[in-house]
Order: C-alpha cells, then sequence, then structure tokens
C-alpha cells in the first residue's frame, strides 16, 4: 500500500509551504447560471450563454435540457476551442437529460480539456447546437473559481 498526495496538497504540506493559487485551494466558488428558450433554431448555431472573468478556473460546466428534438447535439466550448467544456452530446431527444464535465451526465463526455482550465481573458461559454433544428428550453450552468 503507498500513501501518496496531490500536487496541491504536497505544497501545501511542505515545509516549507509552497504557494499554491488560491483558486485551488481557498479559493471562492462562484457561478454563472443562464437558461436559452429554443423555437426551430437550426441546426449549426451558437447560443452565447455565460461570460466568465479573466484567470478564473472552470470547475464544472452543467446542460441540462427539455427534450429538444431526435438527431439533436449539443456540445459546449469558447471561442478557443468549440468543445473545451463538453464534447457533442446527443441525442437530446428525452427531458431532463443532463451531462456535466464531473459526472452525473445521462451521455458519455469525453472533453476534459476544460477541467480546470484557467482563463487568460473574459471568455464567453458558447453551446453550439447540431444534427436538426431544436425547440425547447437549455439550462446552464458554469461553476468556477476566482480570487
Amino acid at each position: 500500500m503507498s500513501s501518496v498526495k496531490g500536487v496541491n496538497h504536497t505544497n501545501i504540506t511542505a515545509t516549507p509551504i509552497v504557494k499554491v493559487d488560491s483558486e485551488m485551494s481557498g479559493g471562492k466558488l462562484r457561478v454563472a447560471y443562464d437558461t436559452y428558450e429554443a423555437a426551430s433554431l437550426v441546426s449549426g448555431s451558437d447560443i452565447t450563454i455565460a461570460r466568465i472573468p479573466k484567470d478564473a478556473t472552470i470547475m464544472d460546466v452543467i446542460v441540462k435540457a427539455d427534450a429538444l428534438g431526435g438527431s439533436s447535439t449539443l456540445k459546449v466550448g469558447d471561442a478557443g476551442d468549440d468543445d473545451r467544456y463538453l464534447a457533442v452530446v446527443g441525442t437530446w431527444n428525452a427531458a431532463g437529460q443532463v451531462q456535466s464535465m464531473l459526472g452525473g451526465s445521462t451521455a458519455a463526455n469525453t472533453a476534459v480539456a476544460g477541467l480546470g482550465y484557467r482563463t487568460t481573458a473574459e471568455t464567453d461559454i458558447i453551446i453550439t447546437t447540431g444534427g436538426a433544428t431544436i425547440t425547447g428550453t437549455i439550462y446552464f450552468a458554469c461553476y468556477y473559481t476566482v480570487e
């Protein structure tokens, strides 16, 4: 059996202590929350859903939706990477589906580049639709730390 420590825990328990960025240990958790009501929104549309401040660290992105329609897909990213937070997830044809970077999702998520991603400038989070025209409500939350 081994006893090991994570990177940040190693730093804060070292002698002398190695400084850890406050958003990684003891930072303030914030949330950006919004909804969008789609009415025959065509495939390939972008929904700008949140603005995250500079030097924020993304901890989770959650999308929950009504039944949006057969063959419909959603992905979540930003201007630098259109699926940084959630890879293409489809089909959103059942009410109450949810997708999260951290888990609890009803579909597999392979996009992990956004977990712990630190913004270098004010960053808009964008949901991109695909596969089919959608109708229904999309609920969105982004949890991030900033100091």
